[in-house]
């Protein structure tokens, strides 16, 4: 899916569940920080929704992330899968399971707690990589 499709799609969910809760724009905007006409331009896909926007906006709607975005088919699952055990070739058996660790506790937490988790990982990522830049 190309990212104006993508945006459209999300504009278009945020639309549909925005109307399901019986909101206006300017009431979604008010709940999430945004003026009114910043709604009407996620939900026609002019522009995309930062992150912190999309947990906003769940959050209001009473609704995941994930229910925004389109739903991955069998064939995009199997091809994650083959990708995630290509990739974990090599690793030790105990380096998997930290990293099967992190996936689990990941998936534990929801909204703005997940994305602190997933923020401090990102941090601690960034941070390696700067200090081994040669």
């Amino acid at each position: 899916m190309k990212e104006d499709d993508l945006a459209k799609f999300v504009g278009g969910k945020i639309k549909h569940y925005r109307k399901k809760k019986k909101l206006t724009q300017n009431d979604l905007g008010e709940l999430i920080g945004k003026k009114n006409n910043t709604i009407s331009n996620y939900e026609t896909g002019t522009i995309s929704p930062e992150q912190d926007a999309l947990f906003a906006i769940a959050k209001a709607l009473d609704i995941r992330v994930d229910d925004l975005f389109p739903e991955m088919n069998v064939e995009d699952q199997n091809n994650n899968f083959e990708r995630a055990l290509q990739m974990a070739d090599g690793l030790e058996l105990n380096e998997m399971n930290f990293l099967k660790d992190l996936i689990e506790k990941t998936l534990s937490m929801q909204g703005e707690d997940r994305e602190k988790f997933l923020e401090s990982i990102r941090f601690t990522v960034e941070y390696y990589e700067k200090m081994n830049q040669d």
